[in-house]
């Protein structure tokens, strides 16, 4: 059972204390749920599982934020209750669970309080932000806990602005996106709609393994995963859609799949290219100009297996709507499973380029950090007093305090 204090406590560890805001406050509510329903002997057991988990809130940083507002929603009717009668009220921890609370909290601060001040750029970052505005601490070389990270917002972006390479089939488009990414949802906007072919639904799926080409993903459907159909009204000029659980996707495929009966006499005649008359050929060869009228407007190709292809499967252009994707997205870290030998190697590698990178890094903040020390021990020297400080940091210790917050950045 949930209520058990092992399980629960399981519970808080992976889901009160995870990298998403929105997990984290779910959680909390679900654990204030069980304890405003509870009996006392339940309480133990929930009180008994979060008691387990409050040793490890320093090394969770901000992610241990909805947690601690849970504790100290209970801590308040305890209060008020032990100022009164000493009773348990309906909604509060008890005195005894409450003092527990709050000495650990107590020697938590005192605990990281500590560290901080024997911290070994303590110093360097207190004289460092009397002369120039810092808001991080970016001469650090130690790894540091994944809760020092700041959850990333998503942002509404172009799809043209997330690809690295497109393929087009006769009504879908095949996008490779330049890094793997998480989709929240997003914005479709339909404009110069043609009344004699119009969408009625599309078909979003992902895939999350790199590939080389785009190309290798064409008509392999059994790689893709559909996450998600969007009905589209006759003449809708905009579809907004929202993944209740977010995507990971390295690669996005897009299918225009069904399209609306076309309304009686909106069926579209076909109009030489070159000439703009009606062709009548079945071939579609302009009797007037010998164009052909099955051509592409926009790079002249002409699809035989399709001649009335939704899009072009060489450029993707459509003449009887336009299409434009906005997409909720942050970058993402999921990876999906190692299955070949090539693999392997292609990630073996990509990791050995990385710790190359990061050891550059490593040594350039490391002589930034020098940089830094050596001017903040001789503030007459005329490097620093030939300037004089402001608020935009144009002394030399600035300068060099950017350098090393562009390092740290990357």
């Amino acid at each position: 059972p949930l209520l058990a204090a092992a399980q629960l406590a399981r519970f808080v560890r992976l889901f009160a204390l995870c990298g998403r805001a929105c997990i984290r406050a779910e959680a909390c509510a679900v654990v204030a749920g069980l304890w405003a329903h509870a009996t006392r002997e339940q309480r133990c057991s929930i009180y008994a599982s979060l008691r387990a988990v409050l040793p490890a809130l320093p090394q969770q940083g901000a992610a241990s934020h909805e947690l601690i507002v849970l504790l100290g929603n209970l801590l308040l009717p305890a209060a008020a209750s032990a100022a009164a009668s000493g009773a348990v009220t309906d909604a509060g921890l008890p005195p005894h669970m409450a003092s527990h609370v709050m000495d650990s909290f107590v020697a938590a601060l005192r605990a990281q309080h500590q560290l901080l001040s024997a911290h070994p750029n303590a110093g360097t970052y207190a004289a460092l932000g009397s002369l120039v505005d810092v808001d991080g601490h970016y001469l650090e070389t130690a790894p540091a806990h994944a809760s020092a990270r700041p959850e990333a917002a998503p942002t509404q972006v172009k799809l043209e602005s997330l690809q690295a390479e497109t393929k087009f089939t006769e009504n879908c488009q095949i996008v490779r996106l330049s890094a793997s990414h998480t989709l929240h949802g997003g914005v479709l906007r339909i404009a110069d709609v043609r009344r004699s072919m119009m969408v009625a639904s599309i078909r979003l799926y992902a895939h999350n393994k790199p590939v080389a080409d785009a190309g290798e993903l064409k008509g392999r459907w059994d790689l893709w995963r559909r996450v998600k159909t969007l009905p589209v009204a006759a003449g809708q000029a905009e579809v907004r859609f929202d993944f209740s659980v977010p995507v990971v996707a390295t690669n996005l495929l897009i299918e225009y799949a069904t399209f609306h009966e076309p309304a009686v006499g909106a069926s579209e005649k076909l109009q030489c290219p070159r000439c703009s008359r009606s062709v009548a050929d079945r071939h579609g060869i302009c009797r007037h100009c010998g164009d052909n009228a099955y051509q592409c407007r926009h790079c002249r190709n002409i699809n035989y297996e399709h001649l009335d292809a939704f899009l072009c499967n060489e450029c993707g252009f459509c003449k009887h709507s336009r299409f434009e994707w906005l997409l909720q997205v942050r970058p993402s870290y999921v990876v999906e499973r190692i299955t070949t030998e090539a693999e392997k190697k292609r990630l073996v590698a990509m990791v050995e380029a990385e710790l190359e990178s990061a050891d550059r890094r490593h040594g350039a903040l490391a002589s930034h950090r020098r940089a830094i020390e050596a001017l903040l021990s001789a503030p007459d020297e005329p490097l620093l007093a030939a300037a004089p400080v402001s608020p935009l940091g144009a002394t030399a210790a600035s300068a060099a305090a950017g350098a090393a917050t562009a390092t740290a950045a990357h």
